[in-house]
């Protein structure tokens, strides 16, 4: 019996079984989560170790030689390049398996360039290992811009107000603040005041790295309680750095200036000929794009609605929600029409005209 006789003789059945497929799948379209692309993951790591202050012969043979050699011992490695700047070195490595867990490929860099620790500068403080996916593309891309303020220099501002509040959001993974440099502690020394005080520069720099800390010096227990020790030794304040003891009656502030300033940025952003900052709002693995998207642009319309900065122009430069939605929505109606196309072609050649 051919499925179209049995169609013929079974009608309830199969129009049953046609209704089933339909409620299946309205609440598959319902409760999947909503992507712009599937979940792919190239099979490449980028290592980048920041060393600002150097030149580039110094941290290709410092650093870049000895995280080379241990990172080709990695398996399938297919191609490794290098480069190295005045500012920090990176190692782009390509593996040949497209099948590869780039996740394990990733844990198995990490372990193997803290094995050679020691064998690289003291001062290389982090480095970070990237790796590429199509999840890790930001789900909205803000704009922000004044006619009236100087965003470069308003970095904790744009942190307080807009960073912090979208990372609260259910469902956002991280925000990404660039154009608006960080602060940070600029000590400008006075070669003269310090040699008029008989103290020598590397005796400032091992005074310094001393006396900010904080390190863990075990437990008492008494029998009945236990209390963790921990001598904290870091700076607070501005004003806590400039009375740092340098040796008799000296202090930090009588040998340098101590203020806070906005780090170098290598690069800048403008929109319609003025500053700008760019705000990336990166989503969960598992979240779903849509709802994310609303979620943040209801956030925004409230920050907005608040008058938090004034004089600040914003612009949602791509939200991969909306697009996500605008697709769907134009399947729908290529669907649609292609269904009333289907039943008038089918009335047209199949029913009786009288």
């Amino acid at each position: 019996m051919s499925i179209a006789e049995l169609s013929i003789r079974r009608p309830v059945t199969t129009i049953m079984l046609f209704v089933s497929m339909v409620v299946v799948g309205l609440i598959a379209a319902v409760r999947l989560p909503l992507e712009a692309m599937p979940d792919v993951s190239a099979p490449f790591l980028f290592v980048q170790m920041p060393y600002a202050g150097s030149t580039p012969e110094e941290v290709e043979r410092n650093i870049l030689r000895p995280v080379e050699e241990t990172l080709s011992t990695m398996t399938d490695v297919k191609s490794m390049q290098s480069t190295a700047t005045s500012e920090q070195g990176s190692v782009f490595l390509m593996f040949s398996d497209w099948d590869r867990d780039i996740e394990i490929a990733a844990a198995e860099a990490r372990e193997r360039i803290d094995a050679i620790r020691n064998d690289l500068p003291d001062d290389l403080q982090r480095y970070y290992v990237w790796k590429w996916s199509t999840s890790d593309e930001p789900a909205l891309e803000l704009r922000l811009t004044s006619k009236t303020l100087d965003l470069t220099k308003e970095y904790d501002r744009i942190d307080r107000v807009y960073k912090r509040r979208l990372e609260r959001i259910p469902g956002v993974a991280k925000v990404e603040v660039e154009g608006a440099p960080r602060n940070e502690v600029e000590i400008a020394i006075d070669q003269d005041r310090l040699n008029a005080h008989g103290l020598a520069l590397n005796e400032l720099d091992s005074t310094l790295r001393a006396v900010n800390f904080s390190v863990s010096a075990g437990q008492i227990d008494d029998g009945v309680q236990r209390l963790r020790v921990q001598p904290i030794g870091e700076l607070a304040d501005l004003q806590q750095l400039r009375d740092v003891v340098l040796g008799p009656g000296v202090r930090l502030s009588d040998v340098a200036d101590v203020r806070l300033k906005p780090e170098k940025m290598p690069y800048g952003r403008r929109l319609d000929g003025r500053p700008a900052v760019g705000i990336d709002v990166y989503k969960e693995r598992d979240a779903n794009l849509v709802d994310v998207s609303r979620r943040v642009r209801a956030e925004l319309a409230a920050i907005e609605a608040e008058g938090a900065v004034p004089g600040l122009d914003m612009l949602v430069q791509w939200d991969a929600g909306e697009s996500v939605v605008g697709s769907l929505l134009g399947l729908a109606e290529a669907g649609g029409i292609g269904l009333l196309l289907s039943i008038a072609v089918l009335y047209y050649f199949l029913r009786h005209w009288p």
